[in-house]
Order: structure tokens, then C-alpha cells, then sequence
């Protein structure tokens, strides 16, 4: 009898009055509103761009450290679990009481331990995401046991849980499109560095974000420009493999620029075709469920397929709708299979499969190029004309922009010829925000780009010496 008044009385002397918020349940509240404050500003991360930090420092850069704000979060959590548990002992009560906080401090921890690799990490960005929600979960649980200690009901948490999982509906339920909204630049001379280059002039890549669309994405589009949507198309591939494929892209892309740079100025090979890969299958597509992303097309119809022109030239012998003997290397291992085609709908005459695809490319980099991590450029080749660029400017003596601040976006492949990309509307409007005074894009989406900037100056360009050109003349 006198063991339960005791066990009550400390119970009572470390809980709240009721109807009153105790510092513990502030702190895990304010982790809550923090979360979700640092949720919209991740989807919002654009908006600052166009700042300036000093000694080159862009925006994208600061993004690296910033990062770091999101441990507050579960260190908040951790505090308020860890000051339960010490009120839970000097009330003389077990330890073993307080389990729920003990949940929450693990959780937390790790948490924190997974946000701090991101930075070197990117593929740690779904643990870190796993553990804060597992965390939340778990400081919920502790929340409703203080509170039905206290009242025999916990209808407050209940409400405040169904509360916040209407609102992590609204910004993060996936739904069937796909949006694509304005990005970050990027100096390419901070991105990547030549041994023994200088950096001279400002050339300008150009990120943008292309993710599943929520629900409060048609708000922003609402107050903000250029937010597309566009229902999601079939990988092919599970995400995973995807993710791999694309940061695999960004090092092709990051190699190929390299060799190429150096042939321009008599070094090297520059970067050789040996295949045709498989970025994405399109909607609708007839090869969809033969090819996959990531395959590689060595020969069709028995003839070798080096690169993109050459799959083209293949096909204009076969007839809409025909089907191909192709070759392909998957998962490193050569494939054959009979494929078919569809007529392109632009041009009904011309055969297609109805696939995204670029170049792969053996690159000849006799100099060393260093290369610095960004979180947000998880992968993609769209850098690559400009990388090739930056580095030209390095290892040349003055450089060859003057004071003209270049922007561009654009893949490079053999010959330093300049390919299409996605997001052109997004990414003038990016670059115009910058204050780029020219933006050279592959020829034939100079329309994309007026669309999201009327007063830039667009240059559209074929391959790398249109460029070099343009700048002799104008600088």
C-alpha cells in the first residue's frame, strides 16, 4: 500500500499539471514544427540562388553545411527523453519505466549519426529520412503514455498525431506525376578543378529539380514560375537501381567532359564511343518489358552501334513498326533479342522504340581533374558541356570568357558534340536569376529556353566549338 502511494507521488512529482505543456513537451513540439519548417524549405531550396557568400561561394555550396540543421531536430528529442528518464530516477522509480524514452533517444541518436554522413554519404539520405520518421513515431508513443497517465484518455496526442500525418500527407504523398521546377547553378571551376589550371573566368552549370510531385507542389506552382507536371513514365528499373544508374551518368559525364577538354588543347584521345545506353522507357513504348534502363545496345541487325547517330542511322532501314535483332550488354553479360519499333510521332515515317538514351564513352583524361561533392547533384549528364568549358578556361592562359559570365547546359559526347537535356524552361529561368549574361543550349531548344527567359540572351549551339567560337567573337 505505502510502495503505490509512493510509486504515485513520484510519478506525479515529474509530470505536468494537467491541461499544462511541460518543458519536455515543448521541446518535442518544437522539434515537430522544426521538421516541418525544414521540410518546406527543402522543397523551396531554390529560392535563394541568386546569393552571394564571397570568395566564389554559391549558394549550392552553403546548401553542404546547412545540412547539418537538420540533426537539431532529433537532438531536440533526445533532450526532452533524456530529461524523462532523469526525472523517472530521481523519483526512485525503475528505470525500465521510462522505455518509450529510451526508444526515442536511440532512435534520435541514429538519426543524428545518419544525418552527419550525408555530406559524404548521399545514399544515406533514406536511412537518415527512415530514422527521423521512426523517431517521431516513437515520440509520439511517449507522448500518449504521459498523457493517459495523466488523464485515462490521450485525446490531445491523438489529435495532434492525425494532425501531423494530414499535413507529411500534403507534402509528401506521392502521387502519378512527375514535377520539374527551377534549380541552382553551379560555378564549374568550384566543381571541378584541373592540376596546375587557374581559374579565370565564371562559367555557370545549371541543376534543376525533376522529383515525384505532391500535393503541395500545385500550391507552389500556384505562387511561383515554371513548375511543370507530367505524368510519371516507367523506369524500367526499380528506383534504386535508377538512383545507381544516374550518379553513374554524373561520372561518365564528369570523365568525358575531362577528355575531351584536354583534346581540345592537344592532349589525349578525347573519349571514344562503344555503345548506346538506355536511360528511360517511355510511356507507351513497344520495347517496354524487353529493354531495361541501364542497357547498353552494342549492334543491331548484326551492325555495330557506337553511339547515338549511329543507332539512328540503323533505324532509318527498318519500318515503322518492325522488329530488330538487337545486342545489348546487361548487368555484364551480352544479351540478343528480337525488339520492336513504333512509328515516331513527329515524323510517322521514321522507326523508333520509344526510349531515352546516350552515349558511353571511353575517356582519355591524361591530366588529373579534382572534383568536389555537392548533395544536391546527386547525378545526370547535363553538366557535361559546361565542365568541358570550365576546364578549357583553366588551362588557358587569361581564360577565354572576358568578363562575359557564361551559363550553359548540355551533355557532351564524341567530338564535343553538344546533346539535349530536359528542363530547359527551368533551367534559363535558374541562370537568369543568376545574372548570366549569355546561356548556350543544344540547338533546337533555344524555344525551351526563351519560354523561361524572354529578356536572356540564348545561344543555341551544336557542339563545343560553337561555343568557343561565340566567345572569341564576343569577348
Amino acid at each position: 500500500m505505502n510502495k503505490r502511494l509512493t510509486d504515485k507521488a513520484g510519478m506525479r512529482s515529474h509530470l505536468k499539471p494537467r491541461g499544462r505543456l511541460g518543458w519536455r513537451e515543448y521541446l518535442y513540439a518544437g522539434g515537430m514544427v522544426l521538421a516541418f519548417g525544414l521540410m518546406v524549405l527543402g522543397q523551396l531550396v531554390w529560392l535563394p540562388d541568386p546569393l552571394n557568400f564571397g570568395s566564389g561561394r554559391r549558394w549550392i555550396d552553403i546548401l553542404n553545411g546547412l545540412v547539418y540543421i537538420l540533426a537539431v531536430v532529433p537532438l531536440l528529442w533526445t533532450a526532452a527523453a533524456a530529461g524523462c528518464i532523469a526525472s523517472t530516477l530521481r523519483a526512485g522509480r525503475r528505470l525500465h519505466t521510462s522505455k518509450r524514452s529510451m526508444l526515442v533517444i536511440v532512435l534520435s541518436l541514429s538519426a543524428v549519426a545518419a544525418i552527419i554522413t550525408l555530406e559524404t554519404e548521399a545514399a544515406s539520405i533514406s536511412w537518415a529520412a527512415g530514422l527521423l520518421g521512426a523517431a517521431w513515431l516513437a515520440v509520439f508513443m511517449d507522448l500518449a503514455n504521459t498523457e493517459r497517465q495523466l488523464t485515462k484518455r490521450s485525446r490531445r496526442t491523438l489529435a495532434a498525431f492525425c494532425g501531423t500525418l494530414a499535413l507529411m500527407a500534403f507534402l509528401f504523398w506521392p502521387t502519378n506525376y512527375m514535377v520539374t521546377y527551377p534549380g541552382l547553378t553551379m560555378d564549374m571551376s568550384r566543381y571541378a578543378q584541373a592540376e596546375g589550371g587557374k581559374t579565370e573566368g565564371r562559367i555557370d552549370g545549371v541543376l534543376i529539380f525533376h522529383r515525384p510531385a505532391f500535393p503541395v507542389d500545385w500550391l507552389y506552382a500556384k505562387l511561383f514560375p515554371h513548375y511543370s507536371f507530367e505524368p510519371i513514365e516507367e523506369l524500367g528499373m526499380p528506383l534504386g537501381e535508377y538512383d545507381e544508374l544516374v550518379r553513374e551518368m554524373k561520372t561518365d559525364a564528369d570523365a568525358a567532359a575531362s577528355a575531351i577538354a584536354y583534346e581540345r588543347l592537344g592532349s589525349g584521345a578525347g573519349i571514344i564511343a562503344q555503345g548506346v545506353r538506355v536511360t528511360g522507357i517511355e510511356t507507351g513504348s513497344p520495347v517496354l518489358g524487353v529493354l531495361r534502363a541501364g542497357d547498353i545496345v552494342t549492334e543491331l541487325n548484326g551492325e555495330p552501334v557506337l553511339s547515338v547517330v549511329e543507332l539512328n542511322e540503323r533505324l532509318k532501314d527498318v519500318p515503322p513498326g518492325g522488329w530488330v535483332q538487337l545486342t545489348v550488354m546487361r548487368e555484364k553479360e551480352e544479351v540478343k533479342f528480337a525488339a520492336p519499333t513504333r512509328a515516331d510521332k513527329n515524323f510517322p515515317e521514321r522507326a523508333v522504340f520509344g526510349i531515352r538514351v546516350q552515349n558511353v564513352l571511353y575517356p582519355d583524361v591524361p591530366g588529373r581533374v579534382s572534383f568536389r561533392d555537392y548533395l544536391v547533384h546527386e547525378g545526370g549528364p547535363s553538366h557535361g558541356a559546361m565542365l568541358a568549358l570550365a576546364l578549357i578556361d583553366q588551362l588557358t592562359p587569361e581564360g577565354i570568357t572576358g568578363d562575359i559570365h557564361v551559363a550553359g547546359t548540355g551533355t557532351i559526347g564524341p567530338g564535343g558534340v553538344v546533346g539535349t537535356v530536359g528542363g530547359v524552361e527551368q533551367k534559363a529561368y535558374t541562370v537568369y536569376r543568376a545574372g548570366a549574361d549569355v546561356f548556350f543550349v543544344p540547338a533546337g531548344q533555344e524555344d525551351e529556353a526563351h519560354k523561361g527567359a524572354p529578356e536572356l540572351e540564348v545561344v543555341p549551339v551544336r557542339n563545343l566549338d560553337d561555343i568557343l567560337n561565340w566567345l572569341k567573337t564576343a569577348a
